[in-house]
């Protein structure tokens, strides 16, 4: 966009001079929502005009549009008291702070303004660090955050907000932001971002427009603007009735947030519907390329109304009036409840309903769209509950798989893929969304194994209660015993439960245990170290050596617990699960005992978030049913075939196999991906669909006549090919044939591709689509 008339940059604002906050308004109340808010907003913007494959120098930044942020009210003394708009204003200050933190860790990234971010944060007066937004209650704070005071806490509660929405700010800042773009990003912050300064002679000045512009002549919202117009579309006769229908369900979503938003924006109405439309009629999202333009999901944001009047009719298909009047009385009624339901559920742990709970403490917001998505108007009330376990706990899996990957699991990260997710479900029935979950899910990169590397740090500071407390309440509940997941992750009381390393920060009584250390720390930090003890308890134990406190952890949760030997007689509900897991007490506890309760943990981990869940949440689907509903959505591989091996008993009996772990990569094809049998040196010779995903020899087994038989066990036509083969190296997968042709009739042309790997997926389409023609295959 231009500049606006009358407008300053973000750099001319916050240099001109100090601000000040009156005492009556000093509370700092944005939420994480908030803040992801402006970061994507500022993200999304950047990109319109920032190509990562090609640019010269910051000067480039001058040619950039604008964003234009809104207006502060203040009066006109030397040091500005802000009646309104401190909130965005404290948030960009803890914004430019992490900013000017994150230059000081980078190193050999040109162009980086790392002084010159100083003014915009704070004044030298006279050798004293002077904050520009001046709020002496918060000082501490701002400085501690400056200074990277990580071990800084505070009981003022707009200080713990501050330092919440810097955790915010580390964890949802984007990563392709953290390279060469950072000071493009920097520089267009500084000089692109525009306020509406207005500047009033005395205070009271200053409050009577901040009154007129919010409590007189009020313009309407999305909302209202979307009510009114529907309201036109709908027979004379039912607008009564329409009118009655909407305010009802406004009113309850703003009955139920008003009592928890005090002194916060209240759109609540506005995200609501905004979630609806999105969940319901987004068919695009905009492209992460410069110039890209947005698509439906992001006009469905704030300013759904003019959306909805250019596409009711059209993608929404709405052309009666009784399809305008139902979707206020039946449709928006359903999502009203059903979204309530979701906020109930992310208050409060509810049997059944966990996963929403372990979302909603994760602040994973997303999950209202994949589930709002899966409801159907028709669906009987015991199929909506159905769908709610469904997404909620495919979203827990992969939350928590990234989480253990170092992965971020907000949606700005992950959008493209929950966006393709959103879509898929939409309207299905219990069984599709079943598999389309569960095979997103087995299609991740990212695995569970990952735990073994998984430690105390900056990333997972915030998710390592979260993740411990999983594992405990697990074993509690296994054992017979309630949930008290709720408890171990309340951080209100006084009893509160904090993280415990059972080795103490005692390297001089352990240093016989470890190399070094730098060693001795390393483990200490380890997953496997970890366990969860109310607050006064790891106070108390803190300087304990391990052999002191590991019977005091007798009195403490079943993690703790387990630790100690007398854990391990007469309790016959726990002596059940250690054989399973693998528990054991430990007299001495050192790196062999950390490695040994990381594999625990890490068996742990895969019985709580095993993708199976969703199958079993599904009711559970064949094979057959489950190649039939994604080959409309299957991923293409080209699979190398040859080095010996039998394309004759592949044709047979419907494989492909490679030889080293994990069958190089034939373990991405999952069932109904496609899969393009290549030779070298002959061309392609098949297409098929996986039928059986990777499998070690010894448990691959094929249909031979009438007969299921292991493929060792089968009459193969190249017998030479089969005696070559190490049992103990060889991995199959399982292919029905779509067609086939001898190797000696392989196709292959100019201009096509092929890449001396097992198993792969193209750049292009290129390849794929001229086999599928020569074939005369159609994939629908």
């Amino acid at each position: 966009m231009q500049k606006i008339d009358k407008t300053d940059t973000l750099e001319t604002i916050l240099t001109r001079g100090k601000f000040e906050v009156d005492y009556y308004q000093r509370e700092y109340r944005w939420g994480r929502k908030q803040i992801e808010q402006m970061l994507m907003d500022f993200y999304d913007t950047f990109r319109q005009y920032y190509d990562p494959t090609n640019h010269g120098s910051p000067a480039e930044v001058q040619g950039y549009g604008y964003y234009y942020m809104g207006s502060i009210i203040c009066t006109s003394e030397n040091t500005r008291k802000i009646i309104d708009g401190q909130q965005r204003l404290t948030s960009l200050s803890l914004l430019l702070i992490y900013l000017r933190n994150l230059q000081n860790q980078l190193t050999g990234i040109p162009y980086l303004p790392v002084k010159q971010m100083d003014d915009l944060i704070y004044k030298d007066n006279f050798g004293t660090m002077s904050f520009n937004l001046d709020v002496p209650e918060r000082n501490d704070c701002m400085q501690a955050l400056w200074d990277q005071n990580r071990a800084f806490t505070s009981e003022n509660e707009s200080n713990k907000n501050l330092l919440a929405r810097y955790s915010d700010i580390e964890e949802l800042f984007p990563d392709d932001l953290k390279g060469e773009a950072l000071p493009y990003f920097i520089y267009w912050l500084k000089g692109k971002v525009l306020l509406l300064e207005i500047d009033t002679p005395s205070e009271d000045e200053a409050h009577t427009i901040f009154l007129t512009m919010n409590d007189r002549g009020l313009s309407l919202n999305s909302a209202e603007m979307l009510k009114a117009y529907i309201i036109q579309q709908v027979n004379e006769a039912d607008r009564d009735s329409v009118n009655k229908a909407w305010q009802q369900n406004i009113n309850r979503i703003k009955n139920e947030f008003d009592s928890q938003t005090s002194g916060a924006v209240k759109a609540e109405d506005v995200d609501f519907i905004s979630a609806w439309l999105r969940a319901k009629y987004a068919n695009s999202i905009r492209e992460t390329r410069k110039g890209a333009e947005d698509r439906d999901f992001e006009l469905l944001g704030e300013k759904f109304h003019n959306w909805v009047r250019q596409n009711a009719r059209t993608a929404m298909q709405l052309t009666q009036p009784k399809q305008f009047k139902e979707l206020v009385t039946i449709e928006m009624s359903l999502m009203t409840s059903l979204y309530l339901r979701i906020k109930a559920y992310s208050d409060k742990m509810t049997p059944g309903y966990e996963a929403v709970f372990y979302n909603a403490h994760r602040d994973i917001t997303y999950q209202n769209y994949l589930i709002l998505a899966a409801v159907r108007v028709e669906d009987a009330p015991e199929v909506v509950d159905q769908k709610i376990k469904l997404v909620s706990t495919f979203i827990d899996i992969f939350a928590s798989t990234r989480i253990f990957n170092y992965k971020k699991v907000n949606w700005n990260s992950n959008k493209n893929l929950l966006f393709r997710v959103m879509c898929q479900i939409r309207n299905q029935d219990a069984r599709t969304i079943g598999i389309k979950l569960f095979t997103t899910l087995q299609r991740m990169n990212e695995k569970l194994d990952a735990i073994r590397d998984f430690e105390l740090n900056q990333f997972t500071g915030r998710y390592m209660l979260h993740m411990l407390a999983r594992l405990t309440d697990y074993v509690n509940v296994q054992m017979g015993r309630a949930s008290q997941f709720a408890t171990y992750v309340d951080r209100n009381p006084k009893t509160s439960y904090d993280i415990e390393h059972i080795l103490p920060n005692d390297y001089a009584g352990y240093k016989d245990l470890f190399n070094d250390e730098e060693d001795f720390n390393n483990n200490r930090r380890k997953f496997g170290n970890l366990i969860l003890l109310t607050s006064d308890h790891n106070r108390s134990y803190q300087a304990m050596a391990y052999e002191q406190k590991v019977a005091q952890y007798a009195g403490d949760n079943i993690l703790a617990q387990s630790l100690y030997n007398g854990t391990y007689q007469n309790n016959p509900q726990f002596l059940r699960l250690a054989g399973m897991y693998g528990f054991k007490p430990y007299e001495r506890f050192d790196k062999s005992a950390i490695r040994d309760r990381l594999q625990v943990y890490t068996q742990l981990a895969k019985a709580i978030w095993d993708p199976a869940r969703i199958k079993e949440l599904a009711g559970g689907w064949d094979d057959e049913t489950e190649i039939a509903i994604q080959s409309g959505s299957a991923r293409r591989f080209t699979v190398e075939y040859g080095s010996g091996r039998s394309w004759e008993d592949a044709q047979k009996y419907g494989f492909v196999s490679a030889s080293g772990e994990g069958g190089t990569l034939l373990s991405n094809i999952k069932l109904g991906d496609i899969i393009f049998c290549h030779i070298a040196g002959v061309g392609f010779v098949g297409i098929g669909v996986c039928t059986t995903c990777e499998t070690k020899l010894a448990d691959f087994t094929v249909l031979d006549g009438t007969a299921k038989k292991n493929i060792m066990d089968c009459e193969w036509i190249n017998t030479t090919a089969k005696v070559s083969i190490d049992p103990s190296n060889e991995y199959f997968v399982g292919v029905r044939w779509l067609r086939t042709v001898s190797a000696d009739e392989g196709y292959w042309e100019k201009g096509m591709t092929s890449i001396p790997t097992v198993a792969y997926m193209m750049n292009d389409s290129f390849t794929h689509d001229k086999v599928l023609e020569h074939f005369k295959v159609s994939l629908v």
